[in-house]
């Protein structure tokens, strides 16, 4: 019996009824799996039926399409942000006024489809960009110059009802708006920043003036306290003069003179003697009835 070569067992070449079934199978599992599409969370599928938009919308997860004919576009329905660009407008007074901000917004899962056929999906450039710029032009040369910065959240309320109005007939709901950045000429910059430095050196004299007027009050303090401290010790020391002015009397004033007299009678020659008036002592202590006979 021969034997089978090694050669001619490693590359011989499969049946053409075997290749047919391999591409069968293939063709099935590419029509099979061409029969479905994931919607992953937070989009929206728009069914497009050999290019033209069905009013049918896929929503989260498996979901079933005809093969080749049905073509599938996702859309995003989550909140998203989108930056603007800078606008230039001008103030009440013709003074330039640049602006820059962020709005938050979403599309209503309803309308996708609608959105798709009647913008696409570059609608941030061609609805919503075009829209800000219009707010912008329109709503802030109704402010004064100098009530932008002031009235930036009425401006925000103001941009996010008109804009949400704009949008919504595209079916692009606005959660909200930023303003990034507001900026003016360099002209009325430096004039705010010169105003800044005057009104901060103002407040830097009001406070060195208060503080000047506080040690002053505390000086006229020390000093009344000082004073009243001197007129109570000038009343004490004048009421203790008045008392000690009424207890001296003629008596008390001999008794002194005799405690101090050393009994010796003063030598003098052609004068008379002094005499010592006993009898004016009388009441003094130390003197009886016997002594004053």
């Amino acid at each position: 019996m021969p034997e089978k070569s090694f050669e001619s067992s490693e590359y011989r070449l499969p049946k053409p009824r075997n290749v047919g079934i391999i591409a069968a199978l293939v063709i099935l599992f590419i029509i099979f799996w061409g029969t479905f599409v994931i919607i992953p969370a937070g989009s929206r599928g728009v069914v497009l039926w050999w290019g033209s938009v069905e009013k049918r919308i896929m929503g989260e997860g498996l979901n079933f399409k005809v093969p080749i004919t049905e073509t599938v576009i996702k859309v995003d329905v989550r909140v998203q942000p989108h930056p603007f660009k800078e606008i230039d407008a001008s103030s009440k007074e013709y003074q330039i006024v640049k602006m820059t901000g962020m709005m938050n917004f979403h599309i209503d899962p309803s309308f996708v489809n609608d959105l798709y056929q009647k913008v696409g999906l570059d609608f941030a450039d061609k609805v919503i960009d075009p829209a800000f710029n219009d707010f912008v032009k329109e709503v802030v040369p109704t402010y004064p110059i100098g009530e932008i910065l002031p009235k930036r959240e009425e401006i925000r309320q103001t941009a996010m009802k008109k804009l949400g109005n704009n949008l919504s007939r595209y079916h692009i709901i606005v959660d909200d708006i930023y303003f990034a950045n507001i900026r003016f000429s360099p002209e009325y910059e430096k004039a705010i920043e010169a105003k800044q430095v005057a009104q901060q050196q103002v407040e830097t004299q009001k406070q060195i003036l208060a503080q000047r007027e506080i040690e002053a009050q505390q000086k006229v303090a020390t000093a009344k306290g000082e004073a009243e401290s001197i007129l109570v010790v000038a009343q004490g020391q004048a009421k203790a003069n008045e008392v000690l002015s009424g207890s001296i009397t003629p008596i008390l004033v001999n008794y002194k003179s005799i405690e101090r007299w050393n009994g010796v009678l003063p030598q003098v020659s052609g004068g008379a003697i002094p005499f010592i008036q006993l009898g004016r002592m009388e009441g003094l202590p130390g003197t009886s009835s016997t002594d004053r006979k």
